[in-house]
């Protein structure tokens, strides 16, 4: 049988099956309590798709369509100044990158038992028990990460549900991001600095914290990156190889994170950067624009397909989320400026001023040298973070740091360039005469931003993402026969997953309130008892229910708090002042 006629077969047999496509299994799917209709079926945006591919196959095989690569003139040339030979110690350099993977590796595995926090549990509750087709077809929360969860259930289901399996993908994806920050910048730099580079993002505090994190922000990093490099690569090459590693890691991406949407927005700008320096420089512009609809077209037709029965639910959600001041932060209040100041200095050692500031202003500058070194790479690198930026302000929507995680692959890029023109000015002052300074002053430069992201590192070990077990053994060993515990709305998933886990019988002893009526009815119901109070996330609880809030600031007495790597994550235990 000739490749023609399989794929008509192939062509002719997607249609069949999207316009046959049995429904009973997409009305069977749980869905998220209150949830407005949405204005189209799930099933219904599957089956259009299905067709939709299958007719476009169908005609790919009538036109006899095989792929040709566009003439050098028509492709974006490659003029970046890279060394191709090894460094002088090329027998030290495997060595030192198999170091710097070993390293990425080693920080990213040690403590990753520790407790885990209100985002990694929700999908485990309320995802973990369904089947794969129900995790894909289903929308219940935003916090289904679609890759995260389908591999978290893969994990647990081989090794058990342990913290440290739950977290297994999250971790992988961070180790893989460290080799795919020094290939991508090896666009650019040289292989020291593009080593140099990816020790950077090994150590960063902020890159373990998420690599260590349960959900799809390690792996959204680690494809966008890696995407982003093929980009380039089949921008300059047009090889079929590259166009189709990168339609796969774009799929992955999304399936990781929705935010890749604006990963997206930027790649297809790139295009249209590309197209017109192709023209600039005398070529024709036609071919590649061909090749980038058609790559796009088969890109956002599978997307389309993998959310295609989740989108209407979507719609619908997002209409009404990240609007509300708890969701996020508004861009210009002081909240968000302390947030960020509060996340920054965490992984700059001993604080903000000391550690931030510098390494920022350095990735600033290197950002300046990495666009007069190779355009294309600083373009593709920031666009989406200037599309996220921006989407979220137009849409008067919050902020949150989480949603800008792809910079932290390109601040370890830029702030290499930057870092060596700085001991290079500092040795044209204090060291005329002597050429080696400058590398070694670069040297010790990099040396102090590790030594300052490792010391921050001691913090973040000590300290879980949320002490639930801590908080609950403390309960247990404080309160008295007969004295109960009011689990207050956030911390209510953390106690109903943990309590079960560290033996603790809850029943008749620990109550989950959500609102002021529930917290009468459980005071009501023991009249004469002592009771404690447990609180987490107080910032979402205002926005939540003010009035629950100022309720709970009276009759009670803040007795501990258990300290956490999680933004308003520390969890509170309160004593009533009398029963």
């Amino acid at each position: 049988m000739s490749s023609r006629t399989l794929y008509l077969l192939v062509g002719i047999a997607l249609v069949l099956v999207g316009v046959f496509l049995p429904t009973a299994w997409y009305d069977a799917l749980p869905i998220r309590e209150g949830q407005a209709t949405p204005p189209i079926r799930g099933v219904t945006l599957l089956q259009l798709t299905l067709v939709l591919e299958g007719l476009v196959v169908a005609w790919l095989a009538a036109r006899r369509w095989s792929f040709a690569r566009s003439g050098e003139s028509d492709r974006l040339p490659d003029d970046a100044e890279r060394d191709v030979a090894m460094p002088s110690d090329a027998r030290l350099f495997p060595w030192l990158y198999a170091g710097t993977i070993g390293l990425a590796i080693a920080l990213r595995f040690f403590r990753i038992g520790s407790d885990l926090w209100l985002d990694e549990i929700t999908p485990i509750q309320d995802y973990g028990h369904l089947s794969p087709l129900a995790v894909v077809g289903s929308f219940l929360s935003t916090n289904n990460h679609l890759l995260s969860t389908l591999l978290t259930q893969l994990s647990t289901a081989i090794f058990g549900e342990a913290e440290w399996s739950v977290r297994l993908p999250a971790v992988l994806f961070g180790i893989a991001t460290v080799p795919a920050t020094y290939w991508v910048a090896r666009m650019a730099l040289n292989r020291r600095d593009s080593l140099a580079a990816a020790l950077l993002l090994a150590v960063s505090y902020h890159h373990i914290f998420f690599s260590q994190n349960a959900r799809g922000y390690s792996a959204y990093v680690f494809f966008s990156l890696v995407s982003s490099g093929l980009l380039i690569r089949g921008l300059q090459e047009d090889r079929l190889r590259i166009w189709l590693l990168y339609v796969l890691a774009m799929v992955l991406d999304f399936a990781s994170l929705l935010n890749s949407a604006f990963v997206l927005g930027a790649h297809g700008l790139v295009g249209v950067a590309a197209l017109w320096m192709v023209h600039r420089r005398g070529g024709s512009p036609l071919p590649l624009l061909r090749r980038l609809i058609s790559v796009f077209a088969a890109l956002g037709l599978l997307v389309l397909q993998l959310y295609a029965t989740v989108l209407p639910r979507v719609y619908v959600f997002i209409k009404s989320a990240y609007v509300g001041e708890g969701s996020g932060y508004s861009l210009a209040s002081g909240e968000f400026f302390r947030e960020m100041a509060r996340g920054l200095s965490a992984g700059f050692g001993p604080g903000l001023l000391l550690g931030a500031v510098p390494f920022l202003v350095l990735a600033f500058a290197g950002y300046v040298i990495l666009w007069r070194r190779r355009w294309i790479l600083a373009l593709t690198l920031v666009l989406p973070l200037v599309l996220t930026a921006g989407y979220l302000i137009v849409n008067g929507l919050t902020f949150s740091p989480r949603f800008f995680i792809f910079a932290l692959p390109l601040a370890m890029i830029t702030a290499i360039p930057s870092i060596h023109a700085l001991a290079t000015l500092v040795a044209r002052v204090l060291g005329r005469g002597r050429p080696a300074l400058a590398p070694r002053l670069g040297a010790a430069l990099l040396a102090v931003a590790c030594l300052g992201s490792l010391w921050s590192l001691r913090t973040y070990y000590a300290i879980p993402k949320q002490s639930y077990r801590a908080s609950i053994a403390y309960l247990e060993a404080e309160r008295k026969p007969g004295e109960i515990v009011i689990v207050v709305y956030n911390a209510e998933r953390g106690y109903r997953y943990y309590l079960d886990r560290v033996g603790v019988q809850a029943n008749g002893t620990y109550f989950y309130v959500r609102s002021v009526d529930s917290l009468d009815a459980v005071l009501a119901s023991h009249r004469g008892r002592s009771s404690y109070l447990v609180i987490t996330f107080p910032r979402s609880l205002h926005y939540l229910s003010t009035e629950l809030e100022s309720r709970l600031t009276d009759g009670w007495t803040r007795t501990r708090g258990f300290p956490a790597t999680v933004g308003d994550g520390t969890i509170t235990v309160w004593r009533s002042r009398q029963p």
